[in-house]
């Protein structure tokens, strides 16, 4: 978020994020110039060796732009100007999979035409190849990995392509995800990037991974009750105690323990599936159904979820989930 401050430093007001599409700003005439000409934009130091790459054999493709980084690595950088990116991850993986061969020997022209057009300097192969191996941090540096990462940058990014990265990153591929976010400020738009995957989203889909995880090893655990009649025939929760939705909420939601939203009640009714009470609309549910219907609510589509158990989501008041202070109980009972 930012906010402008007045000349006088009394007053800050909040300057709400724009678009690309409302802004006029085209991905291949705006975003790629600001990329190659501050390859920062991308959260790390890159050396640009080529724009508009499409010396691909037998394929029409073109590559956006293709870096270097300080390891030796070989960089894919595909650039969107919005959240419907369509199969850029796929676009991604491909182009990466086509430079993976590449040497610096054959780089090297490519890498000399670039600064030829974009610095008028005019290198000989030794001066570029000086240049590259200059660039890379590395004594022990004597040719391109095989391994291109890749850095996808939109300003924004699709659920459908975040899970795709990030189960990519659990396979081992170098997969990044840069969020370039336009504010307008008077006449001027200022850019405001953000690495997000590895980060907030990574960590949410690690946690939903455990918990699959943990669910699978728990499930050799034969006739184990469901988890609100442990809880309740064991007085581990009472009538009237508060529980609030918060973990594995969509990304784009953030947890308000005010709204009631996310706010339930248990009502201790262990003959009846509709166990908790939504303060939303005071009507009563099984934890998982109501799971499944905020988060269908909550997805910009209305997408259905899925399959949803509502123990992992929902939080007792003394912080831990359902599933967590039944796990707990059978446990120490066994």
């Amino acid at each position: 978020m930012i906010f402008s401050v007045s000349e006088s430093l009394e007053e800050a007001k909040k300057i709400l994020p724009s678009s690309f599409t409302s802004l006029n700003i085209w991905e291949r005439k705006h975003i790629e110039e600001w990329v190659r000409s501050n390859p920062e934009l991308l959260g790390e130091d890159l050396l640009i060796v080529s724009i508009e790459f499409d010396r691909f054999t037998n394929s029409n493709d073109r590559l956006d732009v293709l870096a270097l980084d300080r390891s030796g690595n070989l960089v894919v950088i595909e650039l969107k100007r919005d959240s419907a990116a369509g199969y850029a991850d796929l676009q991604a993986l491909r182009y990466a999979a086509m430079v993976s061969s590449m040497t610096i020997e054959v780089l090297l022209p490519y890498y000399i035409a670039y600064r030829k057009k974009y610095d008028g300097e005019v290198l000989s192969d030794g001066e570029a190849k000086d240049q590259i191996i200059e660039f890379v941090e590395s004594d022990s540096f004597v040719e391109l990995s095989n391994k291109p990462r890749i850095i996808i940058c939109s300003e924004g990014f699709s659920q459908e392509i975040t899970a795709t990265v990030l189960w990519l990153r659990e396979s081992d591929v170098d997969i990044s995800c840069v969020k370039i976010t336009p504010y307008q400020i008077g006449s001027q738009v200022v850019i405001v990037p953000k690495v997000v995957i590895p980060l907030e989203e990574a960590r949410q889909y690690l946690i939903d991974i455990k918990r699959k995880e943990e669910v699978k090893e728990l499930s050799v655990r034969k006739n184990r009750p469901k988890t609100m009649k442990i809880l309740i025939e064991n007085n581990l929760v009472h009538e009237g105690d508060n529980i609030y939705l918060k973990y594995g909420l969509p990304t784009h939601v953030e947890f308000d323990p005010n709204d009631p939203m996310f706010r339930a009640t248990i009502t201790g009714k262990l003959g009846q599936s509709d166990a908790i009470q939504w303060e939303k609309d005071g009507q009563e549910y099984s934890i998982s159904a109501l799971t499944w219907m905020i988060f269908k609510e909550l997805h910009p589509d209305k997408k259905d979820p899925g399959g949803v158990n509502g123990n992992w989501h929902w939080v007792h008041s003394n912080g831990n989930t359902l599933w967590q202070i039944a796990e707990q109980y059978l446990e120490s009972h066994t």
